[in-house]
């Protein structure tokens, strides 16, 4: 009698299935990863990152990030401006993930509302060079191109983010603001010190 009931169900879960799958098919994937030796970065980066929510300008979050790159991994040490370990960004082979820092959780996900892998990608755009970046891209449905004064990443035909300026990498010591039109965010990336004129 059970198997008799079910059976007028089973196109419907099917149905639900194939559309649930459908659906997860539409997400965006993550950008491909440029190259680890594509990124003209010896030393650690002493960056100031401003996390600006473009819908409440008044809730930007300002931390110091110590940028570092050793074997295959970018490793980002995020401090509270007054000097506590806030959590570690960890990007590698196996994707990217916050490591515990010295701060109640609740005072990461405040910080962070956005993902390890949204954040791995936004330094990347804005730390790599373009050519990196292009090689990256090749044969997925991401691309980087420059529009005047900014590097636009593209998902298809989608405009994902803007970086200004367009030539910007690691090896320079200039501000970057990236403009991140999927995720409604801006990030500013200044120097800790600027250079001596």
């Amino acid at each position: 009698m059970k198997n008799h009931l079910l059976t007028p169900l089973r196109p419907v879960m099917l149905l639900m299935l194939l559309t649930l799958l459908n659906g997860c098919s539409l997400l965006p994937s993550t950008a491909p990863s440029p190259r680890f030796e594509n990124l003209p970065l010896a030393d650690t980066l002493k960056r100031r990152l401003t996390f600006i929510p473009e819908e409440a300008p008044d809730k930007a979050r300002t931390l110091i990030g110590l940028i570092r790159l050793e074997k295959g991994e970018l490793r980002v040490v995020f401090l509270t401006p007054y000097g506590q370990r806030l959590t570690t960004l960890i990007h590698d082979a196996e994707g990217s993930r916050f490591e515990e820092g010295d701060v109640p959780e609740k005072m990461v996900k405040e910080a962070f509302p956005v993902s390890p892998a949204w954040l791995a990608s936004r330094l990347e755009w804005s730390l790599w060079p373009a050519k990196a970046l292009e090689e990256a891209f090749i044969d997925s449905p991401w691309s980087v191109s420059i529009a005047g004064k900014a590097r636009e990443i593209r998902r298809h035909d989608t405009l994902i983010a803007r970086i200004t300026p367009a030539m910007t990498d690691a090896s320079r010591e200039e501000t970057v603001i990236l403009e991140d039109c999927q995720g409604r965010y801006r990030l500013r990336i200044e120097p800790l010190e600027e250079p001596a004129s």
